[in-house]
C-alpha cells in the first residue's frame, strides 16, 4: 500500500505562534522577581546570558532539524544517531517530563484567583487544561489558529507594560555598575541566568513539525532563531521596567503584577493580567499540547506501541495518545502538587531528556553525512563536536542543582520509572523486531496508520 501523503500546511506565522506561545510562560511572569533577589539590577543583564545559555542546545537542535526535517522531530534524530532503544527511552522520559503542563494551568489560576479571590482553583486549572486538549483535538490547524489569535494579544500586553513602564524608569545608571548589577558576586548573576534560561527554553519544538511545514531545512532554524530572539529582546526589556519602577525590596520575589499596579490604571491592569500574565500561561500550554504527541507516533511506526494506540479522529488527531498526555499534566493539579515543585521536578526532567537529541549532533556528519551536505543550515564539524559537550556540562550543572528541590523521594520516583521503561525496552524487542520483519505495525511497511496532518 502506497505511503500516505503530509499536507503540509503550516506557515511562517504558526509556527513563529506555536514557538513564541512555547517560550513565553512562567518563566517572565514568576521567575523576574526571584532573578532580582539573585542579582539585582544585573537582572536584564542575566537575561543576555541566560539567552547565550539556551543558544548552545537550540543551536544543535536547529541544525538537526535542518538536515532531517521531519515529524517526530527530536524522537528521530535520536533514534537515527543514537539508536532505536535510546529513543525510545528518551521518548518515555519525554512524556514523564509533561507534568509540566499542570504548572502552567495552576499559575494560571493563581493569577486567576488574585483577580477574584475564592475561586476553585483546582477547577479553574483542570478547566485550562481542558480547553486546550480540546483545542488541540480539532487538528494541528485549529490550534495553531487559537495559538495565533493567544500570542496576539500576549505580545500586545506586554509591549504595553514595557511601553509605559519604560517611562517610569528615571535612572539606568545602577545597570552599568558592577556593584549594582553583582550584588553578590559573579555566582549569584549566573545563578540567576541558569534560572532564567528556564524561561527562554521551548523554541526547540519547532522541529517536532519537520514534515507538516513548508522549506522545514530553512523554516526551522529560521523560526528557531527568530522566536528566541525576540523573547529575549522582550524578557531584556521587561526586567529593566521591573527593576526600575519600584525599589529593589518591594520587587524581590514578587511577580510582575506588583510593578504593573504602579504602571497601569485599575481597569488596564486587570486586562494586563488577563491578556498578558494569564494568556502566557495558556499560550505555554497549549503550544505543548499541539507537539507532544509526534514523538509517540513515530515510536508507533516503529514498532515500540501498538499501532491501535496511533489511531486518529476525522480531524487527523491521534487522541489517544494527547489523551495520554492530558492525564500526565492534569493528574499534579488533582493530587495538589504545587507550582514549585511541579515547575523544578518537570525541568529536571526535561534536562535529562533534553541530552538525548542534542548528543544526536555528534554523530550526524559520520551517520548520515548526505542529509549533512545537504542542509541549508550546516555547522562545523568541530562545532558539532563541542557544542553537545558543551550543553551536557550546561544540563549536568541544572540537573545537580535541582537535586535538593525536589527531593531523594522525587528522585527515586524517577528511577522506579526509568526501571519499568528499561524492562518495557526489554521485553518489547523481539517482539518489535518480530512484528517488523513480518510487515507488521509501521506505517512505513503496511500503511495501515494514518499520520496526523
Amino acid at each position: 500500500m502506497a505511503k500516505a501523503t503530509v499536507i503540509k500546511k503550516l506557515k511562517f506565522w504558526d509556527l513563529m505562534s506555536i514557538s513564541l506561545g512555547q517560550i513565553i510562560g512562567t518563566g517572565v511572569v514568576v521567575l523576574t522577581g526571584v532573578s532580582i533577589g539573585m542579582t539585582g539590577y544585573g537582572a536584564p543583564w542575566a537575561f543576555l546570558l541566560a539567552l547565550g545559555i539556551v543558544a548552545i542546545p537550540t543551536i544543535c537542535i536547529a541544525a538537526l532539524g535542518s538536515a532531517i526535517p521531519s515529524t517526530g522531530g527530536n524522537y528521530t534524530y535520536v533514534r537515527d544517531l543514537l539508536g532505536s532503544k535510546t529513543s525510545f527511552f528518551y521518548l518515555a522520559l519525554l512524556v514523564a517530563g509533561q507534568i509540566i503542563l499542570s504548572s502552567f494551568a495552576i499559575g494560571f489560576a493563581e493569577y486567576a484567583d488574585a483577580l477574584i479571590p475564592g475561586l476553585n482553583m483546582i477547577l479553574v486549572a483542570a478547566g485550562v487544561m481542558v480547553l486546550c486538549f480540546v483545542a488541540n483535538l480539532f487538528g494541528i490547524r485549529t490550534a495553531a489558529r487559537f495559538q495565533s489569535i493567544m500570542v496576539f494579544g500576549l505580545l500586545a500586553a506586554l509591549a504595553l507594560y514595557i511601553g509605559l513602564g519604560l517611562s517610569h524608569v528615571k535612572d539606568y545608571s545602577p545597570y552599568l555598575s558592577a556593584a549594582t548589577i553583582l550584588p553578590n558576586g559573579f555566582g549569584g548573576f549566573f545563578a540567576a541566568a541558569f534560572l532564567l534560561r528556564l524561561s527562554l527554553i521551548g523554541s526547540e519544538f519547532v522541529s517536532e513539525f519537520g514534515d507538516e511545514m513548508e522549506n522545514p531545512g530553512k523554516m526551522i532554524p529560521l523560526v528557531m532563531g527568530l522566536s528566541l530572539l525576540v523573547v529575549s529582546l522582550l524578557y531584556i526589556l521587561i526586567a529593566v521596567v521591573a527593576t526600575g519602577v519600584l525599589p529593589l525590596a518591594e520587587i524581590e520575589g514578587r511577580n510582575l503584577a506588583t510593578t504593573a499596579k504602579v504602571i497601569f490604571s485599575p481597569g488596564v491592569y486587570v486586562a494586563f493580567i488577563v491578556g498578558g500574565v494569564m494568556i502566557s500561561l495558556v499560550t505555554s500550554l497549549n503550544a505543548i499540547f499541539a507537539w507532544c504527541t509526534r514523538g509517540l507516533y513515530m515510536a508507533t511506526e516503529d514498532g515500540w506501541l501498538p499501532a491501535k494506540l496511533a489511531v486518529v479522529n476525522r480531524f487527523g488527531t491521534p487522541y489517544i495518545f494527547l489523551t495520554v498526555f492530558f492525564v500526565v499534566g492534569v493528574t499534579p493539579i488533582l493530587t495538589g502538587m504545587t507550582l514549585n515543585y511541579v515547575a523544578i521536578l518537570g525541568n529536571a526532567v526535561g534536562a535529562i531528556f533534553g541530552l538525548f537529541p542534542v548528543l544526536s549532533l555528534y554523530n550526524l556528519a559520520k551517520r548520515n553525512p548526505g542529509a549533512y551536505r545537504r542542509a541549508p543550515f550546516k555547522l562545523p564539524v568541530l562545532m558539532m563536536k563541542t557544542l553537545p559537550l558543551m550543553a551536557v556540562l550546561i544540563y549536568g550543572y541544572g540537573i545537580y542543582a535541582s537535586w535538593e528541590f525536589i527531593g531523594d523521594t522525587g528522585w527515586l520516583l524517577l528511577l522506579g520509572y526509568s526501571a519499568l521503561v528499561m524492562l518495557y525496552i526489554h521485553f518489547r524487542e523481539p517482539y518489535r523486531v518480530k512484528i517488523q520483519a513480518a510487515g507488521g505495525e509501521t506505517h512505513s511497511r503496511n500503511g495501515g496508520i494514518n499520520r496526523p496532518v
